[in-house]
Formats: structure tokens, sequence, C-alpha cells
């Protein structure tokens, strides 16, 4: 029996419909999905959460008397039921905020915090290593190993320099999409003067995988600045500093956080096209 000869018009939309689904299916994939609000936000709310577990651990150390008070003290932010307990012999502490509490600034964590040392907290050379154990920060949960060392103090700029690492970094939200960040950064923490309160100067980068799966990689281009009266209000996002963030096959991305100056706002370039937007709170 003969088989009857293919419609022209057939075979073509076959084959059209055929591109279309495979189209469709490629745009689909997480690779293929970029969205410069989206980068931004998980960069900075990383970033926000990592200085807020550095406070934190910075505040066990006042509460204990174990960190030089006469030189920094920096005000704490801490719910009235976290629980710090002190083991000088092992030079151990651990900061339990237990089923969770909201501190006085509306952070709400949950979880215990361990730090180890090897000294003060403001003493050159002192070495301070933080992991976590089912740890929250406003229901982002963290994971992996900070270590801070204290690198010395600037007579001359008045600022004490630390030297920070991130290994196997992990931020989880709520919708169990997670960023994975492996970093190297160095902290200026300059003294107050005036009424301009501690500020600290960040420089440095980091590497990981994004929450479509995706590898990136940030370079501090301009130092991140973070102001002690910018964070009293609420605002973790940096007063000014400029980052470079590359996705392979992408565009760069840059990153403008302005002029020291308290707000949401940041500026994103990516392909000759520049736009102004608001991060949302945490």
């Amino acid at each position: 029996m003969k088989s009857a000869p293919l419609n022209p018009i057939k075979v073509l939309a076959i084959v059209g419909l055929f591109l279309f689904a495979s189209c469709e299916k490629e745009d689909a994939m997480p690779s293929a999905q970029f969205n410069e609000t989206e980068e931004t936000s998980q960069e900075v709310d990383l970033n926000s959460v990592m200085e807020d577990v550095d406070e934190v651990t910075l505040s066990g150390f006042q509460r204990s008397g174990f960190a030089n008070r006469t030189l920094v003290s920096m005000e704490e932010d801490l719910c009235e039921k976290v629980n710090i307990e002190w083991f000088p012999n092992l030079k151990k502490m651990i900061i339990d905020f237990g089923a969770g509490c909201t501190s006085p600034r509306g952070v709400t964590r949950k979880g215990k915090m361990i730090v180890t040392y090897t000294g003060r907290y403001w003493t050159p050379g002192s070495v301070i290593t933080t992991t976590f154990e089912n740890f929250y920060v406003n229901d982002r949960k963290i994971e992996g190993i900070r270590v801070v060392k204290n690198e010395g103090f600037n007579e001359r700029e008045k600022f004490f320099s630390f030297r920070i690492t991130m290994e196997r970094g992990k931020i989880t939200w709520p919708d169990r999409t997670f960023r994975t960040v492996e970093s190297r950064h160095v902290r200026h923490i300059f003294l107050p003067n005036g009424d301009r309160g501690i500020v600290y100067k960040v420089l440095g980068g980091s590497k990981g995988k994004n929450r479509m799966g995706n590898d990136y990689l940030i370079e501090i281009k301009s130092p991140l600045i973070y102001m002690e009266r910018c964070i009293r209000s609420g605002i973790r996002v940096p007063s000014a500093g400029i980052l470079s963030l590359k996705i392979p096959s992408r565009e760069e991305m840059i990153i403008d956080f302005g002029r020291e100056v308290c707000n949401m706002e940041v500026t994103i370039t990516r392909g000759g096209e520049t736009k102004t937007i608001t991060l949302p709170r945490s």
C-alpha cells in the first residue's frame, strides 16, 4: 500500500510547533532567566545578614566584658530572651535565640551562633570564628563558617582593619531557594567622630551560585560604606559604594549605592541601560 505524500504546509506547521516548544522549554530553564532587581536584592540581603551576624558577635563580646570597651562600644540590638553562655576556659561563646525573638530594631533571630576566639575582639591578631546551628535572621537560614581576623589599628586614619572570610556560606529563603557564597573581604571600622557614629568600609569580593543556580562573581569596585546612624534606622543597605556582578553569558551589571545617604535606592547599569530601584526592606 502506498503512503500518502506529506503535505508541505503540514510539515512546516509541525516543525514550527516543535521549535516553539523547544524555545519555550529553553526559556523556562533557570540559566535563561535574569532579573537585575532580584540579583541586587539577593546580594544586599546576603550582605546585610552577614553584617548582622558580625554585630551580634561583637554584642556578645561586649556583654561578656571581653571587647576592650574603652576603644569602641557598639549599640547592641539583641532581644531580651537571648541567652549568652560564656566558656572562657574553652575560649567559646554560644549566643542562643531559642525558638525566636525580635530585637528593638525589628530583627527576628532564632537558633544558635557558636563563637570561638583566640583573643579579645579589638586586640590585633585575634581570630574569631562563628558557626551556626539552625540559625535564622528574618526567616532566612544561615549556614557556613565566618572567620574574622583583627589585623590591627591604623593610627593615622583611626580605623581597625579586619580580614573576613566566609566558607561554605549559604542563605536559604522561606521558599527554599538559596544562594551560596565564598567570600574574602577587608573591613575597616572607623572610630566615632562627633555625631557621625561608627562607619564601616568594606572591600573585596565573593562568588557562588544564585537562587536560579547560576554562577556569579562579585567584585567591590568602590568601597561599600555602612554607617551606624543608617543601621540604627533599620537601613542595612550600603550608603555608598559600587559593586560589579558577573554571571556567565550575561553582560556585567554595575550596582551603585550612591553617596552616603540613608535610603534603599540603588542605581543599576547593564548593557548601556541604567535604572534606579528601591529595594524592599527585609
